[in-house]
């Protein structure tokens, strides 16, 4: 039997090289999946106000946060909500809503979460002029920073930014102040 040709080993090793990049890019491509993030879906719900006899008008709404993911959870590491009337140009009249959940916030897979938030506006010309003589729409602009966490590997922090539009809180014939929640849409 001959001995084998010195061109041999150089092909196994390259095949070898081969099958080894074939098989690493298998794994980035896997744990990429794996670890990209969720779609987080939000919702404004139970939009409503209170005009207290001073003249301050509270304005009070629900974030619902919807992960659908199985196998993905949500950790909130901050969330900035905030008010814009539709009486002038977008986020030129805007007003920073308290939020009263804890932050930050971890969501369970599969989970809807509900954030309380609130604007109170002091009894003033002002209020009159921001709420729109207590007939305008508002848009809610939710900014949170959000890591995910899949069985023990985290992700970086991602940015989310979402609006939602139009909410009224005043009126009980609108969609948003009868219960139907309002979307929020990517910005």
């Amino acid at each position: 039997m001959a001995p084998p040709a010195a061109g041999l080993n150089e092909k196994h090793y390259i095949l070898a090289a081969l099958a080894a990049t074939v098989v690493a890019a298998a794994v980035v491509t896997v744990v990429f999946v794996v670890l990209s993030p969720a779609r987080v879906h939000f919702s404004v719900t139970n939009a409503g106000s209170h005009l207290s006899d001073d003249g301050t008008v509270q304005l009070n709404f629900t974030l619902a946060a919807n992960n659908p993911s199985r196998r993905a959870e949500v950790m909130y590491r901050s969330m900035f909500v905030d008010v814009s009337n539709s009486t002038g140009l977008l986020w030129v009249n805007w007003v920073r809503a308290y939020v009263a959940t804890a932050i930050p916030l971890q969501q369970p897979t599969d989970n809807v979460t509900t954030i309380a938030a609130s604007v109170t506006l002091l009894g003033d010309p002002s209020t009159e002029a921001f709420t729109g003589n207590m007939k305008s729409e508002f848009t809610v602009k939710v900014t949170a920073m959000a890591r995910f966490k899949v069985g023990v590997a985290r992700t970086r922090l991602y940015d989310i930014k979402v609006y939602c539009r139009p909410v009224n809180f005043f009126s009980a014939s609108q969609s948003s102040a009868a219960g139907s929640p309002v979307r929020c849409h990517a910005a």
